[in-house]
């Protein structure tokens, strides 16, 4: 979506469009303002729809109200139209469905559910005071690691967090509130972001807990096998029987990767048996640890800790 300097909303509406031009008209202002896809509608002929686009702080808003229609962002849009956004849908009054990640859902009223325009989803929507908010997503991929996981699942409203945000997402396109006020508006944003992460981690409290788990059994055997120069994230994921993606989740909650942790346990293992006289010489330091290039060790040791190897192993 663009961002306008203007804070007051800008409407649209095909109210005074001719019936045969309704729809392509709409599909030209949604592109604008939100995701690259392809559309259509259930039936041209009667198609309405109405339009109202607000920035609110870092995120912005669009209301939409309209009859039935359907959206799809294939694997070309991904190609030709790049957007990584974060979209979180309301349906204050509307219905339809939602299907993304291999997961599908059917909302409706009141309903909150996810979706990321970064992967592909069929999406139809009609009813009344539809709001999809655009949210940028370095705001919550550090927050909320997994949240690719978390789309196209309607929220549970009976996490905490969910029945505030849902009304603050009521005020937030209600005309009683100033939000011409850049300074109340970006705390009313921010506001609604905590509410929005603290039921997104409570969702999946059970899987947090988890990953925690594997973190720490993870970090054990990275421990007791930094001998190994075979050691990497597919060997380690399988001593665990996970997935290299989930091994990787789990330690991106520790904003770490597995490899980072690897190189970095080595030459903290390597300078400390250095400096304890437990080996006799680089080379031999270099091979215990796990490091086939000396070249390349040597390198990455100054790199980390100021000092080449030698140059270390003569100070002690």
């Amino acid at each position: 979506m663009n961002h306008y300097q203007s804070l007051n909303p800008i409407h649209y509406s095909t109210q005074d469009i001719s019936a045969s031009e309704r729809f392509e008209y709409w599909n030209d202002v949604v592109l604008r303002h939100c995701i690259p896809a392809q559309s259509k509608p259930e039936d041209e002929k009667i198609f309405n729809g109405e339009l109202s686009v607000r920035q609110l702080g870092l995120i912005d808003i669009c209301t939409v109200s309209s009859t039935m229609h359907f959206w799809e962002r294939t694997e070309k849009h991904l190609r030709f139209g790049p957007n990584d956004d974060l979209w979180l849908g309301f349906m204050e009054d509307g219905c339809g469905q939602i299907a993304q990640g291999g997961r599908a859902t059917q909302y409706q009223n009141n309903s909150l559910m996810l979706y990321d325009a970064a992967q592909t989803f069929q999406f139809n929507l009609a009813g009344n005071k539809n709001h999809l908010i655009r949210i940028p997503r370095h705001l919550l991929i550090n927050r909320v690691p997994n949240i690719e996981h978390l789309t196209a699942q309607v929220l549970d409203e009976t996490r905490p967090g969910i029945v505030p945000l849902r009304e603050m997402l009521r005020q937030s396109v209600d005309d009683k509130f100033d939000f011409t006020n850049m300074d109340f508006a970006e705390r009313f944003a921010k506001s609604a972001l905590e509410l929005l992460v603290l039921s997104l981690e409570v969702q999946d409290i059970a899987k947090v807990n988890i990953e925690r788990d594997l973190y720490s059994k993870a970090m054990s055997f990275i421990l007791r096998n930094l001998q190994n120069p075979g050691l990497n994230l597919e060997k380690i994921a399988q001593a665990h029987c996970v997935s290299t993606r989930t091994l990787s989740r789990a330690f991106a909650r520790h904003q770490k990767t597995v490899m980072s942790v690897i190189w970095s346990e080595r030459l903290i293992a390597s300078r400390d048996a250095l400096k304890s006289g437990r080996v006799a010489s680089i080379s031999e330091v270099a091979l215990d640890y796990g490091f086939t290039d000396f070249s390349h060790f040597s390198h990455a040791f100054k790199k980390a800790f100021g000092v080449t190897p030698r140059e270390y192993f003569k100070k002690c």
